[in-house]
């Protein structure tokens, strides 16, 4: 995965959401207005697979949990496309809920 900033955009069937995510050494840090995005990613030649954790920062009610749950460990699977990353996996703690995520990078 080529380091740098990236602009995240995701989606489960229980709603959307954005955020920001930085790639660098195989560690992934960011998050959103509420939540923070942490973990890791290894390249595995044309595919990449990623874990990461989220944990609620901001106690505001009207920021709702994508799965219900204050914090989540997302297991991934996801391919290149240009600057471009395509991300399909879901929770460990709610392995049925399909969760999907394209990543636009931003720069260095």
């Amino acid at each position: 995965m080529r380091e740098g900033l990236y602009e995240i955009h995701f989606h489960t069937v229980h709603g959307a959401g954005t955020g920001i995510i930085y790639a660098a050494g195989g560690r992934l840090r960011g998050g959103n207005s509420a939540f923070t995005f942490i973990g890791n990613y290894q390249d595995k030649g044309d595919t990449i697979s990623a874990k990461v954790s989220t944990r609620r920062y901001n106690p505001d009610p009207a920021f709702k949990a994508l799965f219900g749950l204050e914090g989540v460990t997302l297991a991934l699977n996801g391919r290149v496309d240009g600057d471009s990353y395509d991300f399909e996996g879901s929770a460990l703690q709610l392995p049925g809920v399909s969760f999907r995520a394209h990543l636009n990078r931003v720069s260095d």
